[in-house]
């Protein structure tokens, strides 16, 4: 049975178990997207007043050790952390940390290099204050422009430690990281990097299970959409089909109209956006992973021609496929599909 009639005829009925069944399928799906090229980190600690700013520059976490501080992300409002504590920026957001709202702030990366880190990522900044300690990371990510799962996460993942403690998982996970700094064997980069790929899955996995129930708005509120949330498993089901909007509205017993305005407004793109950052996911993947040539790839991300694909491509990434195979970095910070 197709998954739009499966998803729509179960939800008619009111049960439960088979959408949330397809749900949990497209969530796992969307973690296994997640490939991290590298990651870094910093271990600053700061004594009051001490604050520092980050600008759009990709993903990057923060963990609170020990004190407090505040947070601003661009178009969020501020929140206090205190330890135990983990807050993941997905995307390309300017952000602020500082121990008081008053507190001036300093570009981070300015800040590192008056203070020169140890092998560690480990300096002391501020004044003679309370102390706060961090440990501050970011993350690349191998199709970061394409990735589905990035592209849908809200612009702030916060991870809330219980009474001064992080949960059993972050505790352990950052020890490891601490583990491997503290050594600095041969392969602590690769080892490192692996561990922030267990941060980051297990910081959206808590987003996902704390939030998919109650969201009213944004990606997780349209996979409960009766006629949306069929609609996106359709897309990342078979993002090579020759999908039109009126085809995927047919699919999920909308008119055009409709069903075009109501994606738009719960997934936050419109439906032929969505399906290019899907097919080029698939593309980019097999691109790195794979010696396939060009003209299949080209078919199996849902393109009747090599030159189709590579116009798409290009347009969207700022390279040919082959600069992107050979280890290019996409040439843009964000995405920026036109249908």
């Amino acid at each position: 049975m197709e998954v739009a009639a499966k998803a729509k005829s179960q939800g008619d009925c009111g049960a439960k178990t088979a959408p949330d069944s397809w749900r949990e399928t497209l969530f796992a799906d969307l973690l296994r997207s997640i490939r991290l090229r590298r990651s870094f980190y910093f271990l600053p600690e700061l004594h009051a007043p001490w604050g520092f700013r980050i600008a759009g520059s990709g993903t990057v976490f923060h963990i609170v050790v020990r004190g407090t501080c505040w947070l601003e992300v661009e178009g969020v409002a501020a929140i206090q952390l205190s330890a135990g504590d983990f807050v993941v920026v997905p995307r390309v957001s300017a952000h602020l940390m500082r121990d008081a709202r008053a507190t001036a702030v300093e570009d981070f990366f300015d800040l590192v290099k008056r203070r020169a880190p140890d092998e560690r990522g480990a300096f002391r900044a501020g004044g003679d204050g309370p102390v706060t300690k961090l440990v501050c990371g970011g993350m690349q990510f191998e199709d970061g422009p394409t990735d589905p799962l990035l592209a849908v996460l809200p612009p702030l993942i916060h991870v809330k430690g219980k009474k001064g403690n992080a949960a059993p998982w972050l505790r352990a996970t950052v020890a490891h990281i601490l583990g491997e700094l503290d050594l600095h064997r041969p392969g602590t980069e690769a080892v490192v990097t692996r561990l922030a790929d267990i941060l980051f899955i297990q910081a959206v996995r808590s987003y996902f299970d704390e939030n998919h129930a109650a969201a009213q708005s944004g990606w997780l509120a349209a996979l409960r959409d009766q006629h949306i949330g069929p609609a996106v498993a359709l897309l990342h089901e078979h993002p090579q089909e020759p999908w039109t909007v009126a085809s995927v509205a047919r699919r999920v017993a909308l008119s055009r109209s409709v069903f075009a305005t109501k994606f738009t407004q719960l997934v936050g793109e419109p439906p032929l956006r969505y399906l290019t950052r899907l097919r080029l996911n698939v593309a980019t993947t097999r691109l790195r992973s794979s010696n396939d040539k060009l003209s299949a790839i080209a078919a199996g991300a849902g393109y009747e021609s090599v030159a189709a694909f590579i116009k798409v491509f290009k347009r969207h990434l700022r390279m040919t496929p082959g600069e992107y195979r050979q280890g290019r970095q996409p040439g843009g910070s964000a995405y920026t599909a036109r249908t």
